[in-house]
């Protein structure tokens, strides 16, 4: 347990160190001095954010296997984000509140789907095949 603590621990301190200098020297320079430029259609910008969701998806289902698990990790790292957000007072909570629970519920059945669609692909015996 005393080897996980500093693991946790250092992860931490570097998430510190990471996020400050990253922030403070590359993000926020740039951020000031960049500006909306063309867009596409909605409907365009959509469909290429669905396209890499499933891409993500199915690339982490491929190398850990378990679809719905897969799915909650890709979740829980969105929700961070939105909990950050939040903290920031960029988002409201309950912005940041129905974002969360439509993130948790988006990546969860879309991980339910493929394994519906594809269900040798979360067992033990196919990932051990794979070398996974």
């Amino acid at each position: 347990m005393g080897r996980r603590i500093t693991a946790v621990v250092a992860a931490a301190l570097v998430a510190v160190a990471v996020n400050f200098v990253g922030v403070v020297f590359f993000f926020r320079p740039i951020a000031e001095a960049d500006s909306v430029g063309w867009l596409p259609p909605p409907a365009v910008g959509f469909l290429v954010y669905v396209l890499l969701s499933v891409l993500v998806l199915d690339w982490a289902i491929q190398r850990f296997g378990e679809p719905i698990k897969v799915g909650l990790v890709i979740a829980l790292s969105q929700i961070i984000l939105i909990v950050d957000l939040v903290l920031r007072g960029e988002r409201g909570v309950a912005t940041g509140a129905a974002g969360a629970l439509l993130v948790l519920v988006t990546w969860t059945a879309m991980g339910f789907a493929y394994s519906k669609a594809f269900p040798e692909e979360g067992s033990t015996a196919n990932r051990a095949a794979h070398g996974v």
